[in-house]
């Protein structure tokens, strides 16, 4: 269950950022420069960006009561990259080799944070 709660925390914070990326693409006339932000659509997908991040953080609290922050951090911020990704690469965006190969470190680490270890090192 602490894992699902981690899932669900990168999940509500891609979704968030998402929903920002969307907001800033929107069109604006000129004549509304000055309050862009405020137009209604932006306005609600920003809205709808504060909500994701506030559930992230609530599941990614809960979460932190049982995982320990080393490993839920880093767990959390991989399955946001690869969310982001993904839905990056299914609107046809375009992926660069260094971005993969980004990707795939992080999740490298991820896992060996998650390998069994030897013990605790002491200097």
């Amino acid at each position: 269950m602490p894992f699902f709660l981690v899932f669900l925390s990168g999940t509500c914070s891609a979704l968030a950022s998402l929903l920002l990326r969307f907001a800033g693409r929107l069109p604006v006339l000129p004549t509304d420069l000055l309050i862009a932000g405020l137009a209604a659509k932006p306005l609600g997908l920003r809205l709808a960006a504060i909500g994701a991040y506030g559930a992230g953080f609530a599941f990614y609290a809960l979460a932190l009561k049982q995982v320990e922050l080393s490993i839920a951090y880093p767990m959390m911020v991989a399955i946001t990259l690869v969310e982001i990704l993904l839905f990056d690469a299914a609107l046809g965006g375009g992926l660069s080799m260094r971005t993969m190969t980004g990707a795939l470190l992080l999740l490298a680490s991820v896992m060996v944070l998650y390998m069994p270890g030897t013990g605790v090192v002491r200097s």
